[in-house]
């Protein structure tokens, strides 16, 4: 990032459900007025990361740090209020 100070920072996030390891050590960096595509195989952790990210799921390990301050997402509407706000390709509104 050339210097950048990152806006938001993930740092050694790791998720597990039950035996299944989907995130380990994941780092991602956004500065400011960036654009970024998070991209990989399927299985590859990136929903995971988006919805740890947004609150959806909470890391296992790592920290996030929003504007240099250390911060966690109880909820999508706690990311929501920090200015996080993810669009998910499947809509999770009503139970099948």
């Amino acid at each position: 990032m050339d210097g950048m100070v990152p806006l938001f920072r993930m740092e050694g996030i790791s998720k597990r459900y039950g035996g299944v390891r989907a995130l380990e050590k994941a780092e991602l960096s956004v500065s400011s007025g960036s654009i970024h595509a998070i991209l990989g195989e399927n299985g590859a952790g990136k929903s995971t990361l988006i919805k740890v990210m947004a609150g959806v799921v909470a890391p296992d390990e790592g920290r996030m740090t929003l504007d240099g301050r250390e911060v966690t997402f109880a909820s999508p509407g706690a990311a929501n209020k920090a200015g996080i706000v993810c669009i998910f390709q499947e809509l999770s509104l009503v139970p099948e």
